[in-house]
């Protein structure tokens, strides 16, 4: 293949794959793009092999990236573009391992003879498709720890539109699923091969078994999602209802509407809490009414929980050397007429402060999560994992001048870590339930929120503002890589965003309440999640609060995949300075 071509058939994989992702959501394509990828990496001339494969691989990714991040773009294409060129980096140190030491067309084809030759020809084949998919999986697990990580659209999140494949998360984690496609993509190019060449020399023989076991292996994935799906579903559960508020608020509210002010927004939210709860009184005595004896009386079931979104309150607490935390009279005021208005506890998000005060350099700020009940002492969480140019800035003066450019003001001093993963706490009918708490892009972090999971009752809880990215589909990205957090720790999330997607999703990471077929999500009537409103729904918890393979050992799929292909690398390059076999083969 011409050079042009190939670089073209490239751009197009890059492409392909960016077309798997919101918002496009072409889904099966993950299981295909790289079967015109693979070829023009094997096929790549020895001259400077793995230069060129590494330029291959990162042209591939800079494709998907810049297309797959084009949402960023409403804030910095500057830092779109440099953000994209940098995660391309990792496609292309697959494109150079690939094209190198993962190449298994470097040994000339030569017909399979006997039962043991095909052995041998399967073994071999199975081997590379298992090499290469799990440097693939590594390389993915290193982008999402290496400089704060970004795990952001790693290829199992495609099966986010794929449940019943997505539930082997709870024991490989989404970055593993990546292992089944790029699995049979290896192994499907490599028959493509076999029966190009038999049909060469009109022996076609249709008996290939490296692809029977391929097909095997994706058939194992489904047959236990399947399985999972239902058992996860039937489990013993208890029953909380939730009330999610979300105002749909831009993020330069004040800046392009000056009405937009603090009392507004407070106003609005307790607004919207008090429609959501006369709703819940009205469906109560509905059920009531309709209730045709004694014995089939519904119990009033009130929310539990409700929850306002990230730092959505426009004052500061002050954290005590007790531990307590404590705001001025007009916060107060706010937290004590809501937990007036009902038995719930009461979670949102607001900025806490400890040291002399919030304008004080010297102090630190941190981006918090508060859960209170009227009945219970104030609990916070403090957001460990920080987002660069949104919560802390290098001491830049042009990256301070993008902050202004997306916020519409001055960056201040930036955010610190906080450091407790001690779950919180709410009651669901005298019963204590854990909840797990996350901040805005936390909930995409997975190393973060397995430290919170205790073998007892648990609910994910994240508050978030995806504003930022005005009405893209940077929310939906955000909200495909969440979902995953509920499989692979089998516990449900209660999420509420600002502006982006609001809603309650299961164990099985469904929006859809799995007994009603309802689709627990803030929508308007076109089907946007950008609306305001509040939605009142039921969430599941597993009552036994199991720990899962993932919970206790993290992503161990990964680093093994990544481990045992950088083995392989290494004893494939020592045997070819001892023979000078290999690589130029």
């Amino acid at each position: 293949m011409r050079g042009f071509l190939r670089i073209l058939a490239v751009v197009l994989c890059g492409a392909a794959l960016a077309l798997s992702f919101a918002p496009f959501d072409h889904s099966w394509l993950v299981w295909g793009w790289m079967w015109v990828l693979l070829p023009i990496l094997w096929t790549t001339s020895v001259k400077k092999r793995a230069f060129r494969g590494f330029g291959l691989g990162w042209l591939g990714g800079i494709t998907f990236w810049v297309i797959n991040l084009k949402w960023l773009g409403s804030v910095t294409w500057p830092g779109a573009l440099a953000l994209s060129a940098y995660l391309a980096l990792y496609f292309g140190v697959f494109g150079a391992f690939s094209a190198t030491v993962g190449n298994p067309w470097l040994r000339k084809y030569t017909e399979a003879e006997g039962i043991r030759g095909r052995f041998r020809e399967m073994f071999r084949s199975l081997g590379y498709a298992t090499i290469l998919a799990g440097f693939w999986c590594g390389l993915e697990w290193v982008r999402g720890i290496l400089f704060t990580g970004f795990a952001w659209n790693g290829l199992g999140v495609t099966f986010a539109k794929n449940l019943v494949m997505a539930q082997s998360a709870e024991y490989i984690g989404v970055i593993g699923l990546a292992f089944f496609p790029v699995f049979m993509s290896v192994v499907a190019v490599q028959t493509a091969r076999r029966f190009y060449e038999q049909f060469k020399v009109r022996a076609v023989k249709m008996l290939h078994w490296d692809f029977a076991v391929a097909l095997l292996v994706i058939m194992a994935g489904f047959t236990l999602g399947t399985a999972r799906l239902v058992s996860v579903t039937n489990a013993a559960k208890i029953e909380a209802q939730v009330l999610l508020v979300q105002q749909n608020i831009p993020q330069k509210a004040g800046v392009v509407d000056p009405a937009w002010v603090p009392q507004r927004i407070v106003d609005g939210f307790i607004e919207l809490t008090e429609k959501g709860l006369e709703e819940a009184q009205r469906r109560a005595g509905e059920a009531l009414r309709t209730s045709r004896s004694e014995e089939e009386i519904v119990e009033l079931k009130m929310p539990d929980l409700l929850v306002w979104p990230e730092a959505c309150l426009p004052d500061f607490l002050e954290l005590r050397d007790d531990g307590s935390s404590q705001g001025g009279p007009a916060i107060e005021s706010i937290f004590n007429y809501v937990l007036s208005l009902g038995e719930f506890t009461f979670v949102t998000g607001i900025n806490e402060f400890s040291g002399d005060g919030p304008m004080d350099p010297k102090t630190k700020v941190y981006n918090s999560l508060v859960a209170q009940s009227a009945r219970r002492e104030r609990e916070t969480y403090q957001k460990h994992h920080l987002v660069i140019l949104g919560e802390y800035i290098p001491d830049l003066p042009f990256l301070r001048e993008l902050y202004y450019d997306a916020a519409g003001v001055e960056f201040g001093s930036g955010l610190s870590s906080g450091e407790s993963f001690e779950p919180l706490s709410f009651m669901v009918d005298e019963q204590e339930v854990g909840l797990i708490p996350s901040i805005c892009f936390e909930d995409t972090v997975q190393r973060v929120t397995r430290r919170f999971i205790r073998e007892e009752p648990q609910v994910l809880v994240n508050l978030t503002n995806d504003g930022w990215f005005g009405e893209s589909e940077g929310a939906a990205q955000h909200f495909r890589n969440a979902l995953f957090r509920t499989i692979e720790l089998r516990r449900p999330m209660v999420r509420a965003a600002n502006r982006g997607v609001t809603g309650v999703v299961t164990t099985a990471g469904s929006l859809t309440d799995p007994y009603t077929g309802k689709k627990r999500s803030l929508l308007d009537e076109n089907g946007s999640h950008f609306h305001r409103g509040y939605i009142l729904a039921p969430v599941y918890i597993p009552a036994k609060g199991e720990v899962t393979l993932y919970a206790v050992l993290g992503d161990w799929f990964a680093v093994t995949g990544l481990v045992l292909s950088l083995i392989y690398a290494a004893f494939s390059l020592i045997q070819k300075s001892r023979t000078g076999v290999g690589l130029k083969s």
